[in-house]
């Protein structure tokens, strides 16, 4: 008398394992496929708004006269630090009062 699984069987449950693993893999291959798409959309985004980044940068006016902080007068650096900061006092407050409401006003 003879135990085990008839020469069939196993060749059933091989054939099984490798449809499993077939599958699997193919699910995976499948998500890593549309990941590596998405990844390829967002790089294609990236270098498009790089290049209008780099457009815009090159119209833009250049200051020639840039100088160090170091090698600035204290007192004088002070008055541009004052007088920027007025600046963006003013254009926060300009961007803000039309979001104030009437009795806020001045």
């Amino acid at each position: 008398m003879r135990h085990g699984m008839p020469w069939w069987a196993s060749a059933l449950v091989f054939l099984a394992i490798l449809v499993g693993g077939g599958w699997w893999l193919w699910r995976r291959v499948r998500a890593t496929w549309r990941s590596v798409r998405a990844l390829n959309d967002q790089v294609r985004e990236a270098s498009l708004l790089i290049a209008e980044l780099d457009r815009t940068a090159s119209r833009l006016p250049t200051s020639g006269d840039v100088q160090l902080a170091v090698f600035v007068h204290p007192y004088d650096a002070h008055r541009e630090r004052t007088r920027t900061r007025a600046i963006v006092a003013d254009e926060r407050r300009a961007r803000r009062q039309p979001k104030l409401p009437p009795w806020a006003r001045r």
